[in-house]
């Protein structure tokens, strides 16, 4: 592992009213410096960043610096009010195959004390090949009253030049499943290489053998809580989305409310967080869940799962780091970033719409487009840089191709 030190210098220009205390008796508040340290745990195959890019926020007072960096450099940054910050540092490397995000955060740090030195470990990850594209999770308004939150879905892309295939893919949500000032410390060894699920809903197939759901590069498919046209009178008339046209839905049992549409394919239900499926649909919070996309290398087992000893109710899967493909945190709002659930190596930010009901969406930024016309998205695992907020949700945003054997879509 390689140990970086960055000195952050921070100039105060006035105290606030929580921090008084901390520095009464004192005529002036001088200019102080932060160190972090950085930890880089890597394989030796992977070359290290050359630069970082490093931003400082408290979100309370709106304060934003960014700065970028050369690895080693000493950062000074000026005229900093002064209060709870959170900070990230990014970097990115090529090894002329794969690129490699390096992510790290810092969460409710109190910048008083002069050259306080703070550990930090980055580690790297692979920019993923199937990605998030677009998301749309925070529900909708009946007649701008009453609250609908069937038509959520999740859009996935093939950001690669070459083909994927989805067989076997998995998404799921991570604990908590909404931002919360509960901490979990789940009962298993080496608990920081894993993420902690609370359902798992998979694409039919084996991961590597079985090739039924090829996706072209710049294609795209739609994963829906409900494969449904919410637009129709008996849904909700003020949906922003048809959904109809999906290649996957998590259904599970027939209600007044749901129906199992014939063309889009049924995801397995491959783990649930209790073992009762009454559960008519997939309903994650409309504040905003963290998910990961992964290919499990071993038969995902339903009866196995990890508790913390002080929330024993909650039953977890735990699946390793190493195995996720791709990692999106979402949230009610800026206020909760101090909140975050995702491993930072996953993603350093996140992202939201700012409420509920609002019928808005977040999507990637495009990163470029290629000769031949393929949009490349942004991935950097972090996404508060990575996403954008959407007025309406769109399915197959910016012209995202449609998989051959989506029969039905038009």
């Amino acid at each position: 592992m390689k140990k970086i030190i960055l000195f952050i210098a921070i100039a105060f220009a006035a105290i606030s009213c929580e921090q008084f205390d901390q520095v009464k008796g004192t005529d002036m508040v001088e200019n102080i410096s932060m160190g972090i340290e950085i930890t880089l745990k890597k394989d030796d195959n992977v070359p290290a960043p050359e630069s970082y890019k490093v931003k400082l926020n408290n979100y309370a007072e709106n304060i934003e610096v960014i700065k970028s960096v050369e690895a080693g450099d000493v950062v000074k940054i000026d005229d900093i009010i002064p209060g709870i910050y959170t900070i990230s540092i990014s970097g990115e490397s090529n090894d002329g195959t794969f690129t490699y995000n390096f992510n790290g955060n810092l969460s409710n740090i109190n910048l008083l004390e002069d050259n306080k030195v703070m550990p930090l470990e980055m580690q790297a990850a692979k920019s993923g090949n199937i990605l998030f594209k677009e998301i749309y999770y925070c529900g909708s308004k009946i007649g701008g009253k009453t609250n609908y939150f069937r038509d959520q879905y999740y859009e996935l892309y093939n950001n690669s030049s070459k083909v994927q295939y989805l067989d076997g893919l998995c998404i799921g949500n991570i604990y908590p499943t909404t931002t919360s000032q509960v901490i979990y410390v789940w009962d298993r060894p080496n608990y920081e290489d894993y993420v902690y699920l609370q359902t798992i809903w998979q694409v039919p197939g084996t991961p590597g053998v079985d090739k039924k759901y090829p996706l072209n590069p710049g294609e795209s498919v739609i994963i829906a809580q409900m494969a449904d046209n919410h637009q129709r009178e008996a849904l909700n008339p003020d949906s922003p989305v048809n959904l109809r046209c999906a290649e996957f839905e998590t259904y599970l049992r027939t209600t007044a409310n749901t129906t199992d549409n014939e063309n889009s394919i049924n995801m397995y239900m491959a783990y649930w967080y209790t073992k009762s499926k009454t559960q008519a649909q997939w309903m994650v919070t409309i504040n905003g869940g963290a998910f990961v996309i992964f290919y499990p290398e071993s038969e995902i087992d339903p009866n196995t799962y990890v508790v913390d000893p002080k929330y024993t109710s909650n039953k977890a899967k735990d699946i390793p780091i190493s195995w996720i493909v791709d990692a999106v945190e979402l949230m009610l709002n800026e206020s909760k970033i101090t909140q975050k659930r995702m491993p930072a190596v996953l993603d350093a930010g996140a992202t939201w719409v700012g409420g509920t009901y609002l019928a808005k969406s977040v999507s990637r930024k495009i990163k470029e487009v290629t000769e031949d016309g393929r949009v490349v998205y942004q991935d950097t695992n972090n996404s508060l840089e990575d996403f954008q907020v959407n007025d309406t949700p769109v399915l197959r945003r910016d012209g995202a191709g449609i998989p051959s054997w989506n029969t039905w879509a038009n």
